[in-house]
C-alpha cells in the first residue's frame, strides 16, 4: 500500500551512540555517516564524551556503566535527549544499538518528540535477553527497526515481538581503506583481531597456538582474558589493521555469535582468507564459497589453518570471491536513505 504522504527529505540526521565505548558498531556507523556527509546531509553525532566524536554542545553521557546493566542508563538517557530535543529537533535519527535494549531511553526520547528514527542494531545475540518491560517499552516505540543480517533481524523480532518481518536488513559494507600488496610473515601468522573474550573465542589461543606452531597465532584487542594467553601473542590493541591483515595467512574469528564482523569485512578488503565460526558468518549466504567455516575447537581451526597454507591457489580464489560476496559503501548508503525515509517515518 501507498504510504498518504510523500516521504520527507533528510537534510539534518543525528546520529546517535550510546554505548560506552567505541566499538566496531560505532566505527561502521560513524563511516556510514562520514559517507552521508559526502552525500551531502548534515550529520551531528550525540555520544558520551569518553568516545571523543560527539559534535559541538552534542558530548552528553548516554552511556551505561560498561559492568552494569544497560537498563540502569535508560532514564538518564531519556531525560538528557528529551531535554536537547525541546530545544531542536532534527529531520531523523539514527540510533546505534551495539545490543537490543541499549540505548532504549534515547530511542523513547526520539519517539515521544516525533523525530523519525530508524534504530539499527549490530548484534542480536542467541543468548540475550530482555525483561518483560523493556520489551514491551521496545514494542510501544513510533520508529524504524533494523539489523544488519536477515538472522539478526528475526531474532529481534522475536526476542522483543515485533510483528513479524518488521525489522529491516542494512547490511555493513566493505571498509573503504585501500587493500596493500600482501607480504604473508614466515612463519606463517593467523591473526585473531577483536575484544579478548569467550564470546569471541580468545580462551582457544593457548591450544590454536599450541597446534599450529611453528606457524604463530597472533591477537589483535584487549579483554578480560588479556594476559592469560601465551602461547599465542598479545598485540594489545592495534590501530593499522589493515597492514597486518597484508601480513597475515588468515584471519581467525571463532565466534559464538557476531552481527557482521568488521574484522570479517576488513579482511574481505584486504584479500585475506577468513576462517571463522558458522555462528561468526551468519550474515553471508554460502560463506563456504569465499570462506573457510571451521569448528569452533582448537584441532577444527588447526586443521582448517593448515588446509588454507596446502592450497595456496584456493586461498586466491576464495579471497577473490570475497569481494563479491560483500556489500559496497555506496549500495549500504542509497540503502541507508531509503530506510531512513521509509522506515523510520512509516514504521510497520
Amino acid at each position: 500500500m501507498e504510504h498518504p504522504f510523500p516521504p520527507l527529505t533528510v537534510e539534518t540526521l543525528l546520529l546517535v551512540l550510546p554505548a560506552p565505548e567505541r566499538g566496531g558498531a560505532e566505527r561502521q556507523s560513524l563511516a556510514a555517516a562520514e559517507g552521508l556527509r559526502r552525500r551531502g546531509m548534515r550529520v551531528l553525532v550525540a555520544a558520551s564524551p569518553a568516545l571523543a566524536c560527539a559534535s559541538p554542545g552534542l558530548a552528553l553521557p548516554l552511556a551505561h556503566h560498561p559492568g552494569r546493566p544497560a537498563a540502569e542508563a535508560r532514564p538518564r538517557q531519556r531525560a538528557l535527549l528529551g531535554a536537547l530535543l525541546r530545544r531542536w529537533r532534527p529531520d531523523a535519527a539514527l540510533v546505534c544499538c551495539p545490543l537490543p535494549g541499549e540505548g532504549l531511553g534515547t530511542m523513547e526520547a526520539l519517539s515521544e518528540a516525533g523525530v523519525p528514527t530508524l534504530a539499527l542494531h549490530h548484534l542480536v545475540r542467541r543468548d540475550w535477553m530482555l525483561g518483560r518491560e523493556e520489551a514491551a517499552a521496545m514494542r510501544g516505540l513510533r520508529l524504524g527497526w533494523a539489523a544488519v543480517s536477515a538472522a539478526a533481524a528475526r531474532r529481534l523480532e522475536t526476542l522483543a515481538e515485533l510483528p513479524d518481518a518488521s525489522v529491516a536488513v542494512l547490511p555493513n559494507p566493505l571498509p573503504g581503506f585501500v587493500p596493500l600488496p600482501r607480504q604473508p610473515d614466515s612463519p606463517p601468522l593467523l591473526l585473531q583481531v577483536g575484544r579478548l573474550d569467550g564470546r569471541k573465542g580468545a580462551h582457544l589461543a593457548p591450544e590454536v597456538a599450541r597446534r599450529i606452531a611453528p606457524s604463530r597465532l597472533a591477537l589483535a584487542g584487549a579483554g578480560p582474558l588479556g594476559g592469560t594467553l601465551a602461547p599465542a601473542v598479545e598485540l594489545g590493541a592495534v590501530a593499522d589493521i589493515p597492514a597486518l591483515l597484508a601480513r597475515a595467512s588468515a584471519l581467525l574469528l571463532p565466534s559464538e555469535h557476531e552481527g557482521q564482523p568488521l574484522a570479517v569485512l576488513e579482511a574481505m578488503a584486504a584479500g585475506c582468507p577468513v576462517i571463522a565460526s558458522a555462528e561468526a558468518l551468519e550474515a553471508w549466504d554460502a560463506p563456504g564459497d569465499w570462506a573457510w567455516v571451521a569448528r569452533r575447537d582448537p584441532e577444527g581451526i588447526a586443521a582448517t589453518f593448515r588446509a588454507v597454507l596446502a592450497a595456496p591457489e584456493e586461498a586466491a580464489r576464495k579471497a577473490a570471491r570475497a569481494r563479491e560476496a560483500a556489500y559496497g559503501e555506496e549500495a549500504m548508503l542509497d540503502r541507508l536513505e531509503v530506510l531512513l525515509l521509509r522506515e523510520a517515518l512509516w514504521p510497520r
